[in-house]
């Protein structure tokens, strides 16, 4: 061995204090924890005019690389884009908007340009979003709190979509889709006869003679054998009515009129119905002669004649309840049943191919225009209005058109899923003026951002 060579014992067997002192390795921050430090940096930034050097005294770093960088951007930019988005812009426009805005600045300054020319490139990259909100606002309608309200009710009893929330409908009226829209007038039909004590599933001539048969008998049932008379409520209500009749049409014949004197002042064979005593079923008449009427009638005649109706049927349930409470409730019963049915004819005789679609279903958006003018403006007193004829406006049932191959298949591609929720998330509210203005005012906001001034700019700012 060489007098310079040094033997030195294994490390295990050498002193503690000839070891060499080993430091633990540097860990370096992750990727998601950069981008995390990047975005509060970009967030601190997005308050106008100071927020750059609240960054900067935080300690936040410069962001490195594209991706630091548009993390940045995008966080400042954020704010301004969230306000739109919240004021009813749709989420994807606004995302759109933010995301054009964060692009065209980034690459902005990546051309070596200054911060005015960056923040010209912010506005015009998120006025997209504004376009593309306008743009879907026009295709595929503004959303209306109160068709939300509507639609949100008729989603308990029909398949109801997107579409509902506008006043342009949805896509096939009574559906989102062709299917749905089978479906939905499949159902609104199945209710409507259910509620005139026939249920089925398409209205045609059959159905109309069999259900009127059936009520007729019920009615002779409730009716036949019975005598009534007159009380005071009645004959204060017809009396008002003849004022009324008289104001609206004058002396000449008119339908309310004609029915007042035919069935109250003794025109009619049986016997006036203001007199002390009479045949109950002269009640009966009286109560489906001036259903028919009802079936012509609109605006103030109808209103009069809808206030008629009500006025005979209290006046017979007043004189059934000295017969039983059994025959009161088979009564109350049949009164809205026969309701009901004289309404569903109504659809099918006035509305035509347009009230009833080729299957024999009901088509909401009549049986609403039927309700509507039966009831004089006033449908919340037809019995097929609540949870039915109401969604009519919701539902306005279109007749499909035939297509081609190709427009089926783009058709097609819009009912799926993804068309769906891309239609929500396209779909603005229908702004106020002040929105319209914030709104505004949001796609100018971020050239602030481009103007900001240091905190020793703020301290030295006279006190």
């Amino acid at each position: 061995m060489a007098k310079d060579d040094v033997f030195l014992p294994p490390l295990d067997e050498q002193k503690s204090s000839d070891k060499v002192a080993l430091l633990p390795p540097i860990e370096e921050e992750g990727t998601a924890t950069k981008l995390a430090k990047q975005a509060a940096g970009g967030f601190r930034e997005a308050i106008p005019f100071v927020g750059e050097g609240m960054a900067e005294k935080s300690g936040i770093p410069k962001p490195q690389g594209m991706t630091e960088k548009l993390t940045r951007r995008g966080a400042r930019l954020a704010p301004y884009f969230a306000l739109p988005a919240a004021t009813g812009v749709g989420v994807l426009p606004s995302a759109l908007g933010l995301g054009a805005a964060t692009l065209g600045g980034q690459l902005a300054e990546e051309l070596g340009y200054g911060a005015l020319p960056q923040a010209g490139a912010e506005m015009l990259g998120g006025g997209i979003g504004q376009a593309t909100s306008t743009i879907a606002g026009k295709t595929l309608g503004y959303i209306e709190p109160q068709l939300v309200e509507l639609s949100k009710k008729a989603s308990k009893f029909f398949e109801v979509g997107p579409g509902a929330r506008t006043a342009k409908g949805m896509k096939y009226g009574a559906g989102e889709t062709e299917a749905s829209a089978i479906r939905n007038v499949n159902n609104f039909t199945l209710e409507a006869t259910k509620r005139a004590g026939n249920e089925a599933k398409k209205v045609d001539g059959d159905w109309i003679k069999n259900t009127g048969d059936k009520l007729g008998s019920e009615a002779n049932s409730i009716f036949g054998n019975k005598t009534f008379q007159t009380n005071q409520q009645f004959l204060n209500d017809v009396n008002s009515l003849v004022l009324k009749a008289e104001g609206a049409f004058g002396e000449q014949g008119n339908v309310v009129k004609s029915i007042l004197e035919k069935n109250i002042q003794g025109q009619r064979p049986g016997g006036e119905l203001v007199s002390s005593q009479f045949v109950a079923s002269d009640l009966q008449k009286a109560i489906i002669e001036v259903n028919q009427k009802l079936s012509g009638a609109s605006g103030n005649a109808a209103s009069l004649l809808y206030d008629l109706k009500d006025s005979l049927e209290k006046l017979a349930k007043a004189n059934l309840q000295s017969y039983g409470s059994n025959l009161v409730k088979k009564y109350d019963d049949w009164k809205s049943k026969y309701h009901a049915f004289a309404t569903i004819r109504d659809i099918g005789e006035r509305a035509g191919v347009e009230g009833l679609t080729a299957a024999g279903q009901i088509n909401p958006k009549a049986a609403f225009d039927v309700i509507k003018s039966r009831t004089g403006g006033n449908p919340v007193r037809n019995v097929l209005h609540e949870n039915l004829g109401e969604f009519g406006n919701l539902m306005q049932y279109k007749r499909f058109a035939d297509t081609g191959t190709m427009k089926a298949i783009m058709g097609a591609t819009t009912e799926t899923p993804l068309a769906k929720a891309l239609k929500v998330g396209l779909q603005p509210r229908a702004p106020s003026k002040l929105g319209e203005r914030m709104r505004t005012a949001a796609t100018f906001a971020p050239g602030a951002t481009q103007m900001q001034i240091t905190p020793e700019d703020v301290e030295s700012l006279p006190r």
